[in-house]
């Protein structure tokens, strides 16, 4: 049921929130912070409850498919925390939007809880095609309030958004298509075990396909062409959401979609992580000399998210809680610098950081908060996004020195650019002279605050973060076998137990048939082998005497059960007779 609400609730919230006024938005702000407050303990106590699974519901059937598609929920630890990303931060987007859109904000939440519904699908889905639905989805709700909340270029940022994010997902829905057509059902194991069956070029295009849809999602290099004027043109609010919540649907889909189902090759597991290093130094250099405050954070985020995807495929045992600790610590802290500069731009007038500066003279509280967010997203020991590196970076020595000092070049360039960000904008004197704007409010602050509590509190215990996870725990497993098999199993109880008669036969035939006394050849060849390894004479002869008598018996006894067996399925075939 948990599960269910999580996926569906959203949904709900944003057809009860078209009944509020759009004249009133104290009403209408109010709804939505009830909802929001209700879908955070949700994810809250998903987490808390464990690993868990709805009953898997025939959905529909694809033409060409093999099996039925299923609406199949699963949360491990990583989709559960997913989740909180995802409520967490539309709380915050809606704290945050009341003072931001007082005219339209309605709207804007109606939009909000549309898009939480399609991620907390994406990270809960057990079944491909529910989860590539939901993956598509996000596009939309978050394309509308682009294109009706964001700045000057928003219509342009939102066809970028689109066509890039549904383009790029377009070989990964043909892909799907096909692997339907060969799989009993479009469940983990299913694909797995079709993948396997194919040739291997053909694995390798497959691959490809899914590849492509999570590299232009996340994004990595050369697939970013959408991030910087998306995340610069949406509302903060909004550009949080994207990089603490839906920029993860791609690291996740390579951890929960690729690992699982397709074999990789070392060529294929060596062009990822060097490409996830290149992305992270990529964008810490383009963090570095950039000049609109959304921009940088939009590089800074390519950049963590570029370390993310080679831990990933680092492949190593402490893989994946280091990655699962360093995207939650990034959500936090870049939705958190995202809904900050949102903020100062709204104080302001403006996002450009060369024209910002003196922040710290004309609003204390607010460029108290944003040092600190600021120093948390620097890594410093006792935070979770230093936990999170510091592992990551481990991973990585793994794979041989060079990885990890490229990924310790890019923690380099962080820090250089993130000081300079606070710099340009809290310290110094304005380099213009402007009005000053709406200020922070109390609940924008105590909200952004909790963020940054939450950092230092997963910093010094991330366990509470790492213990959650269980990816797909044996429960699940047995379930999706049940799924994928059910349509194998026999409902007539008499030829079922008649199999099951000529199933023992055919066995201890086999058996028989292998258990054949040692020769003296291989009684010779045994001998010499001990004796090459140090056996006594007394030893060897002692050893290939039992083996002898052991050998003798095993073949009488298989031979006695051979033919009680046969006898069985006879009495029984007169029987059905």
């Amino acid at each position: 049921m948990l599960l269910h609400l999580l996926v569906l609730a959203p949904f709900a919230a944003a057809i009860l929130m078209m009944a509020t006024s759009k004249e009133d938005p104290k009403s209408s702000s109010r709804l939505a912070f009830l909802f929001g407050f209700t879908f955070v303990a949700l994810s809250i106590s998903l987490i808390a409850a464990g690993n868990q699974a709805t009953e898997a519901i025939e959905w529909f059937r694809i033409p060409g498919a093999k099996g039925p598609v299923y609406y199949y929920l699963y949360s491990h630890g990583l989709g559960a925390w997913m989740v909180f990303l995802s409520t967490g931060l539309s709380l915050v987007a809606l704290i945050t939007g009341r003072n931001t859109f007082e005219h339209n904000y309605r709207n804007f939440a109606i939009a909000i809880f549309a898009l939480m519904g399609a991620m907390n699908g994406t990270f809960l889905a057990a079944d491909a095609v529910l989860f590539f639905f939901f993956f598509e989805a996000m596009v939309f709700p978050a394309a509308v309030l682009i294109a009706g909340f964001g700045g000057a270029d928003r219509k342009k940022a939102a066809m970028t958004f689109a066509i890039y994010t549904l383009v790029g997902s377009a070989p990964m829905m043909v892909a799907l298509w096909y692997l339907l057509t060969v799989a009993d059902n479009s469940l983990v194991l299913s694909l797995a075990v079709a993948i396997q069956n194919l040739e291997p070029s053909m694995q390798v295009t497959l691959l490809v396909c899914f590849l492509l849809a999570f590299l232009v999602k996340t994004p990595l290099f050369p697939f970013h062409g959408w991030q910087a004027i998306t995340y610069a043109e949406a509302p903060a609010p909004l550009s949080a959401i994207l990089t603490g919540a839906m920029s993860k649907a791609g690291v996740f889909g390579f951890i929960a979609w690729i690992l699982p189902i397709f074999p990789l090759s070392m060529e294929i597991v060596d062009s990822m992580l060097w490409l996830g290093l290149f992305t992270a130094i990529y964008g810490s250099l383009m963090a570095l000399r950039a000049t609109d405050g959304k921009k940088l954070l939009a590089y800074s985020s390519m950049g963590h998210l570029g370390l993310a995807v080679a831990g990933v495929f680092s492949l190593s045992e402490s893989m994946l809680p280091a990655v699962l600790v360093l995207l939650v610590a990034h959500g936090l802290s870049a939705g958190a610098q995202f809904y900050l500069m949102g903020i100062a731009e709204r104080f302001a007038g403006t996002r450009n950081i060369e024209q910002l500066g003196g922040l710290s003279a004309r609003n204390p509280v607010f460029s108290s908060l944003f040092g600190f967010v600021a120093v948390l997203s620097l890594a410093v020991p006792g935070t979770a996004g230093f936990v999170g590196e510091f592992t990551v970076l481990m991973s990585l020595w793994d794979m041989g020195p060079l990885p990890a000092l490229a990924a310790g070049l890019c923690l380099i360039l962080s820090a250089a650019y993130v000081l300079r960000f606070v710099q340009k904008v809290i310290f110094g004197k304005p380099a213009r002279d402007y009005e000053d704007g709406k200020r922070m409010t109390a609940l924008e602050g105590s909200s952004i605050g909790i963020m940054g509590v939450l950092l230092l509190v997963f910093g010094m215990h991330p366990a509470f973060i790492t213990n959650a996870l269980q990816l797909f725990d044996e429960t699940a497993v047995q379930e999706m076998n049940k799924v994928t098999h059910q349509s194998d199993v026999a409902t007539d109880a008499t030829v079922e137990a008649s199999a099951d008669s000529l199933g023992d036969a055919v066995v201890d035939e086999n058996i028989a048939a292998v258990a054949q006394p040692m020769t003296e050849d291989d009684l010779r060849q045994l001998d010499s082998n001990l004796k090459a390894n140090g056996f006594t004479d007394e030893e060897r002869a002692s050893l290939i005497a039992q083996l002898k008598s052991m050998s003798e018996s095993e073949v009488a006894d298989a031979e006695n059960a051979t033919e009680s067996n046969e006898a069985t399925v006879n009495e029984e075939a007169s029987k059905h007779e």
